[in-house]
């Protein structure tokens, strides 16, 4: 249940995402918003299709077991049926705009245009490159607070406590936050211009959850509950620590993908499954923040 629950996470964002932006754009033809009622239930229902086409990521319009993307779904609620069949059995793998406009001839009635039908739709990542991306977000989101711990290190208070709990809890919350606005950013189709509200949005939670977990972390600190020279280091070996273990991880299952994984003959695969340079630029900075903060640990607990 929680690994299905991680790996629809992306495409419930992107849909929750895509309908957020429509709805938002003024128009009130009733079949428009009639389709986005459509979408927000099919979203919460997750009756998404299952990727086993041996791709990383692809678009999936009707899959094997007859679960419909988001645009085949709503195309069969408007009782398009004959128009899903040709799609499926022509073009199951293609995007919007790679789509005879014969079939989408639907889009014309719908109160929906076909550039917000290729934004609603998504792309269905496998169980494996699910995995994969989780391993280097999270790394990645971690990254300001490896920032952070030598930030922290820096600055001289006068007074220094901090409860250990508090800590751990305000660098969850923010980790979370982060977390769920970089894959707000990745499923969200940043290559497109009418999207780049929300690539800043996304952009500032990114930053601001660290600044929070700053301020917060100064004001607990002068309420003198516990030891605070300690903080910058134990938050920089957890940052450091658990990035150096998921790039590790990351960069050697893709070593072995490397070598071993071929995509389907009858169809391309043309997105990077694996990003070397982020991985290992991931990795040194968490090499480089554990090193740091094992010996400031070091250091500080002896005096």
């Amino acid at each position: 249940m929680t690994r299905r629950w991680l790996i629809d996470l992306p495409t419930r964002i992107h849909l929750w995402s895509a309908e957020f932006q429509i709805r938002h754009r003024s128009s009130a033809d009733p079949e428009r918003l009639r389709n986005l009622d459509v979408l927000r239930a099919y979203r919460k229902s997750r009756a998404f299709p299952r990727n086993d086409t041996g791709l990383r990521s692809t678009p999936y319009f009707v899959d094997a077991d007859g679960r419909h993307c988001a645009v085949g779904h709503l195309m069969r609620e408007s009782g398009e049926h004959d128009a899903v069949r040709r799609i499926a059995a022509t073009a199951n793998l293609a995007r919007i705009d790679e789509m005879d406009p014969a079939d989408l001839a639907w889009a014309g009635r719908s109160g929906l245009s076909q550039r917000e039908l290729a934004r609603i739709q998504p792309q269905y990542a496998s169980t494996e490159q699910s995995a994969f991306n989780l391993l280097l977000w999270t790394a990645l989101v971690l990254v300001p607070f490896a920032v952070l711990a030598v930030l922290l290190g820096r600055i001289r208070l006068e007074r220094v406590a901090l409860r250990a709990g508090l800590a751990i809890a305000t660098a969850a919350v923010c980790t979370v936050l982060s977390y769920l606005a970089y894959m707000v950013l990745m499923a969200s189709g940043i290559h497109r211009d009418d999207n780049i509200l929300l690539v800043w949005l996304a952009w500032i939670a990114v930053v601001a959850g660290p600044a929070v977990a700053t301020v917060v972390m100064v004001v607990l600190v002068r309420r003198e509950r516990v030891r605070a020279e300690v903080v910058a280091p134990v938050t920089g070996v957890a940052a450091g620590g658990l990035m150096t273990l998921l790039m590790v991880v990351y960069l050697l299952a893709g070593a072995v993908d490397l070598f071993t994984y071929e995509a389907p003959a009858d169809v391309w695969d043309d997105g990077p499954r694996f990003f070397f340079p982020i991985g290992f630029g991931a990795l040194l900075i968490g090499l480089l923040t554990l090193t740091w903060a094992v010996r400031a640990l070091r250091w500080r607990t002896r005096v």
